[in-house]
């Protein structure tokens, strides 16, 4: 037996060595995953719920595919949600949504996690029962993430706008409200949204809506709220709301009035134009009403430099008219009156009326001045040295 034969024998034997070796290996490691799985089936049924978490996270390490490792996930999490572990819980649910996708049955996913950020709003879990709205708001967050148009999606959007509402964050609940708008318009849930979307944008606008465009928005939403569900009892609320927002709109624009009336900021013009939007764009409003007093009281409007009176207005017809009239009336009207005064070049164009029919004659420079005047005597220039002194 020659070398190279020998070589190829040790490294086919070296070969088969690691093959059974890693076989044995994978034999021995789905053993373990199958133990570790039968320990935890076993505390769960005995309600050692924190055990069971425990077991199967190390069973979960020791599996060969993702479906297994997803489904020994999802036992996890629910083990912990059973040992009132919120927390631990919430973090085994995440760690599914994000890491095994295809794998996950929402329809078993979902329910729990909306149960999990109810028990995060009730304390449970928590020292002396403190509610953690904070973390509620992250739990829907994640559903409305990872399940955008999931079942429910509409109601997960309610109550995600209701959290943030409840703890200050009004602003961030209104990107949430459109944009489940957006996906389910036709779901049932859809006017109940609106209706919570137009009172938070008639709230917003209390404050800091100087063009008034979030009231506008405000109006629109209630009004569709309305024209979808005519017979549902809380219309009266959204028309009220709706009249509201016009009082107060319409007051802005009586204030606005007033100010550009005072002596110091006096600006009749914008004054005007503010009352009268006011009588126009709110009718039957308290501010509408004394608006249209206030400007009753300064009685009519100017008339603007931009806007000529109605005698002025007419020049345009009477111009065209005097167009038409023959040559002979206008050579009889007097010339100052009917000719415009024209520019004459001094000295060089003679007038029209010296004329009389001849040919028109232009004067030399030398006529019109004395030129002799600016020129030097020849001897005095050859007088003169180059440093510019007499001799």
């Amino acid at each position: 037996m020659n070398t190279s034969t020998t070589l190829r024998l040790a490294v086919l034997s070296v070969v088969v060595a690691l093959a059974a070796t890693a076989a044995d290996q994978g034999y021995s490691r789905f053993a373990r995953q199958k133990e570790l799985a039968r320990q935890a089936e076993s505390a769960e049924r005995l309600g050692k719920y924190a055990a069971a978490a425990r077991a199967y996270r190390k069973s979960a390490l020791q599996a060969s595919d993702n479906r297994t490792r997803a489904a020994l996930l999802l036992r996890q999490a629910e083990c912990h949600q059973q040992a009132r572990d919120p927390h631990e819980a919430y973090a085994a649910y995440k760690k599914l949504l994000e890491a095994y996708p295809l794998y996950v049955p929402y329809d078993r996913v979902l329910p729990r996690l909306r149960q999990l950020a109810g028990d995060f709003e009730r304390g449970v879990g928590s020292w002396f029962g403190i509610g953690n709205r904070t973390q509620a708001i992250a739990v829907y967050e994640t559903i409305l993430q990872e399940t955008p148009v999931g079942s429910g999606a509409m109601q997960d959007s309610l109550q995600l706008g209701a959290l943030l509402q409840a703890t200050g964050r009004s602003a961030e609940a209104v990107p949430v409200y459109r944009e489940a708008l957006r996906r389910f318009p036709g779901d049932p849930l859809a006017g109940s949204l609106r209706l919570e979307l137009g009172r938070l944008l008639a709230e917003d606008s209390r404050s800091g809506d100087g063009d008034g465009r979030v009231a506008r928005q405000a109006v629109r939403e209630l009004d569709g709220f309305m024209q979808a569900h005519p017979d549902d009892p809380r219309s009266r609320d959204a028309q009220a709301l709706i009249d509201l927002m016009g009082e107060r709109r319409a007051e802005g624009l009586y204030q606005l009035g007033q100010f550009y009336l005072r002596p110091a900021h006096r600006r009749e013009p914008a004054a005007r134009r503010y009352l009268a939007d006011a009588s126009r764009v709110y009718p039957g409003t308290v501010a509408a009403a004394q608006a249209e007093a206030l400007l009753a009281s300064l009685g009519p409007a100017p008339v603007s430099p931009e806007e000529p009176p109605a005698a002025v207005a007419e020049a345009p017809a009477a111009a065209v008219e005097a167009v038409a009239v023959p040559a002979a009336v206008e050579a009889a009207a007097p010339a100052e009156a009917t000719r415009a005064p024209r520019r004459l070049l001094q000295g060089l164009l003679p007038r029209r009326g010296d004329s009389d029919g001849k040919p028109r004659t232009f004067r030399s420079l030398k006529e019109r001045e004395d030129v002799n005047k600016w020129l030097l005597p020849l001897g005095d220039v050859n007088d003169l040295e180059p440093a510019g002194g007499a001799q």
